[in-house]
């Protein structure tokens, strides 16, 4: 903290007589302990908020706001131009009003959605201004990278978090209220509150270690790219989670799996900030969020199913847009709860991508001038039966027989 002391109060307590952060010069601490709590996400700004000064503001209706891009290990400052525009209220009175040119950095063509941070819920703190979070209305469904920048700030701390994709915008308007009507400038302080609504919305607590669960139940993470080569864990790795996980209650299903009578569920891992954050060539041309192998799984075997950009669906034969890019690593349990090794479900996600993937892709003229074949007949050969073949070639060519077979009894 600077030396300095003035009248302030502590962004994490509001307790008064605070200090200046020494570098960023923002954000006020009233101790060290107030200030070392915030650092994990203070960090990610404080520095890039020293060289982004008001005096480079390029006009005068030019306000500083935060960028979330997806692409990016870190949230970024920017400039956003807000003109002042007029509209008619109440009683044909005109109301002038600032609106940040936002659209070019989330799509043109994208239905935007805003939140409103007017109380932050993790510290219990009524705020003085009015900070907007805006992002597209669809980014769970429309194909949008799962964000890097935002993942920094929850994976600072355990629990399971809200996936948010795409480029996302924070900017601040003065005082409170439904509609304020004057844009200001974001600082570190606004930025405190911003990850506070990132690691308050829809936030999963992680499980209670203290006692030990009843029921645990056998699964399978099925790793990306990012922790197969980062941390050397195998693609296909076991795990074990708690019969009360939030998996059995907020997950994805697999058409496939639920024809060939082994129903599964399936939930995506929020990504590790060592992979998020590694720069260079760890990864090669391949992105570290890579899996394919969880992405086949969710082929969609509805022979009514359409295109819909509001659902994500992609129709017949395809995986929904969420599942498209950027799935990270992702947790598999069976929907009974009975027990699921690594081998089974290495064998159902090949069965998925090399057996199943080749009759979606003929339904559907991937291998024309061949006459495509009937909906109807390629949902007869998603069955049980073929997958038993398919599980008997799959342990002989693994030269693994006494993995017993998913169907056996017990399991």
């Amino acid at each position: 903290m600077s030396s300095s002391s003035a009248v302030r109060s502590c962004t994490v307590c509001s307790k008064g007589n605070a200090n200046l952060c020494s570098r960023c010069k923002s954000a006020s601490y009233c101790s060290k302990s107030c200030q070392q709590s915030d650092w994990c996400t203070h960090k990610l700004l404080c520095a890039s908020f020293t060289t982004f000064a008001t005096s480079d503001r390029p006009t005068p209706e030019h306000y500083r706001g935060i960028l979330f891009n997806p692409e990016k290990s870190k949230p970024e400052f920017i400039w956003l131009l807000s003109k002042w525009s007029s509209s008619y209220g109440d009683n044909d009175y005109d109301v002038d009003y600032q609106s940040p040119q936002i659209r070019p950095l989330l799509g043109s063509d994208s239905l935007l959605k805003h939140l409103t941070i007017q109380h932050d819920k993790r510290l219990d703190k009524q705020l003085s201004d009015t900070i907007f979070i805006t992002y597209r209305d669809t980014f769970l469904v429309d194909g949008s990278r799962p964000s890097r920048s935002i993942a920094s700030i929850t994976a600072t701390q355990p629990g399971e978090y809200h996936d948010w994709r795409g480029p996302i915008v924070a900017y601040g308007k003065k005082g409170l209220g439904i509609d304020p009507l004057a844009c200001r400038d974001l600082d570190m302080n606004d930025f405190r509150h911003i990850t506070d609504h990132f690691l308050s919305y829809a936030y999963v607590p992680p499980p209670d270690t203290s006692q030990a669960s009843t029921e645990r139940v056998k699964g399978v993470r099925i790793n990306c790219v990012g922790d197969v080569k980062l941390f050397k864990k195998p693609h296909f790795e076991e795990v074990e989670v708690a019969g009360t996980d939030s998996i059995f209650s907020m997950h994805d299903t697999s058409d496939i799996a639920d024809r060939i009578e082994l129903p599964i569920l399936t939930r995506r891992c929020p990504p590790d900030p060592k992979w998020v954050n590694t720069k260079g060539g760890v990864f090669g041309y391949e992105s570290p969020f890579n899996n394919q192998d969880a992405t086949f799984l969710h082929q969609c075997c509805d022979p009514r199913a359409e295109f819909d950009i509001n659902t994500g669906s992609l129709g017949w034969g395809w995986c929904p847009m969420k599942w498209q890019n950027g799935a990270g690593s992702v947790i598999v349990v069976r929907k009974d709860k009975k027990l699921l090794l690594p081998m089974h479900m290495e064998a159902l996600a090949r069965y998925c991508r090399y057996e199943i993937r080749p009759l979606l892709a003929h339904s559907t003229g991937e291998f024309h001038p061949e006459k495509p074949m009937k909906r109807e007949e390629v949902l007869r050969m998603i069955c049980r039966p073929t997958f038993v073949i398919y599980w008997a070639k799959f342990a002989g060519e693994k030269k693994d027989y006494a993995t017993p077979s998913p169907y056996e009894n017990g399991l």
